[in-house]
């Protein structure tokens, strides 16, 4: 079994080769990489903060920890039914989905994931 599979199991693949579900593992991808980064590398000071600060940085959080567990789901669950590489390839991608956690997610959905179903003409 796989991260998130219990809401996974609730999607089929045709969605998940459409173009919703890849602009929402891009917007996942970007709010990782500008939200999530920043914040955990300690990028982002957090004095007293003023309420307003308070809930952007909580929303920030909460949208941070979603995207996470959305593409790195997504990208296992794409790597496990739709991935057609050779076996060797697979190997690699696994490892870098595992090890790489949500950071290698977004490398295989820039590098494997949009380029393959770029070339298959996503759909709605």
């Amino acid at each position: 079994m796989f991260p998130g599979s219990f809401i996974w199991n609730q999607i089929n693949d045709e969605w998940l080769t459409s173009r919703t579900a890849s602009r929402l593992f891009a917007a996942s991808s970007v709010i990782i990489l500008l939200i999530v980064t920043p914040i955990w590398f300690g990028y982002v000071e957090v004095p007293d903060n003023t309420f307003l600060e308070n809930l952007l940085l909580g929303v920030s959080g909460v949208a941070g920890t979603l995207g996470i567990f959305f593409l790195w789901g997504g990208m296992w669950r794409y790597w496990i039914q739709r991935d057609r590489s050779t076996p060797a390839v697979k190997r690699i991608w696994f490892i870098i989905l595992l090890f790489g956690i949500w950071y290698g997610a977004i490398l295989y959905y820039l590098l494997a994931y949009l380029p393959r179903e770029r070339k298959g003409l996503m759909h709605d």
